[in-house]
C-alpha cells in the first residue's frame, strides 16, 4: 500500500474470528492487485463488516435466512457466521446501517432475543459520517464537519 501512496488500517477481532483492512490511497488503484488468503473477499468498496451475538441461540438461522437468503437487504455482500453469532458484510452506498440494524431487531424480537453487536471494519471519514447523518437525521452532515475526524486530521 505504502507503493501506492496508500495505507492500511487493521481490525482485529479474536471473538468473531476474522480481521478487516481498510486500504486508503491518494490514486484509485486496482483491487485485483492486492493478495488475498483463501476463502477471503476483497471489496472495491469501503464495506461495514458487523458481528451480531444473540443472546438466544435459536434465532441465529433466522437471522442468516432474513440477512443472506433471497430477501435480504439490497447491498448485503456476504453473512458469515462465527462463534455464537454471524458476521454481516454490507456495501453503506446500497443499504444503510438503519435497515440492516432493523432487520437484525426484528428477527431478534420474535424469540425475545437481545443482542451484542460488534463493528468489524474500519471505516473511512466519510462512511462515518454517514452513518451519523443518518442517526441524527441531519443529511448535512460530512466528514468536513464532523470534530472528531477534523482532530484526528
Amino acid at each position: 500500500m505504502r507503493a501506492c501512496g496508500g495505507r492500511a488500517t487493521w481490525r482485529v477481532n479474536p471473538t468473531a474470528g476474522r480481521s478487516y483492512a481498510l486500504l486508503e490511497t491518494e490514486a484509485p488503484f486496482d483491487a485485483a492487485h492486492v493478495a488475498a488468503a483463501p476463502g477471503d473477499s476483497i471489496y472495491d468498496t469501503a464495506v461495514i463488516a458487523l458481528a451480531v451475538f444473540p443472546t438466544v441461540p435459536e434465532a441465529l438461522p433466522h437471522l442468516h435466512d432474513a440477512l443472506g437468503g433471497e430477501g435480504r437487504p439490497a447491498g448485503v455482500l456476504a453473512v458469515r457466521p462465527c462463534h455464537k453469532g454471524l458476521i454481516v458484510e454490507w456495501d453503506p452506498r446500497v443499504c444503510g446501517a438503519g435497515i440492516v440494524s432493523g432487520v437484525i431487531d426484528v428477527e431478534l424480537r420474535r424469540f425475545a432475543s437481545g443482542r451484542r453487536t460488534e463493528l468489524l471494519s474500519a471505516l473511512p471519514p466519510p462512511v462515518l459520517a454517514t452513518i451519523a447523518g443518518d442517526a441524527l437525521q441531519a443529511p448535512e452532515l460530512s466528514a468536513e464537519r464532523v470534530l472528531e475526524l477534523l482532530i484526528g486530521r
